[in-house]
């Protein structure tokens, strides 16, 4: 990742994390289940980058979807962590960087929402 795809990803996240405090459906600090997407590319090392995941402690399962041009995996990684940006951003850094070097590219995060 170029030092500006990664400044463009972090002030994304933060700008995005915003946007749902100021909803006010999750107050900034309430426990979270972060979710983080990874699809793979052509080099993409699949059961390395489950190990290395483990390795530094973070949950991760393979999840299939059909769509039109037909079934495509990506990596799940869920992580409880708290509703703040920077919380966020520090478990977003650390996969990407994981996944980059394995072949895969981040897909994208959101949340389950906290039981009121």
């Amino acid at each position: 990742m170029t030092d500006n795809q990664e400044f463009d990803q972090k002030a994304a996240t933060f700008y995005s994390v915003a946007q749902f405090l100021a909803e006010g459906k999750v107050p900034e600090g309430a426990s979270i289940e972060l979710e983080l997407f990874f699809t793979p590319k052509d080099d993409a090392d699949q059961p390395a980058f489950l190990k290395a995941l483990k390795t530094f402690g973070y949950q991760a399962e393979v999840e299939t979807e059909n769509t039109e041009n037909g079934t495509r995996e990506a990596v799940l990684v869920n992580v409880p962590t708290k509703m703040t940006a920077e919380d966020i951003w520090l478990h977003e850094d650390r996969t990407s960087k994981l996944a980059q070097s394995r072949g895969f590219a981040p897909d994208g995060w959101g949340f389950l929402e906290p039981d009121a």
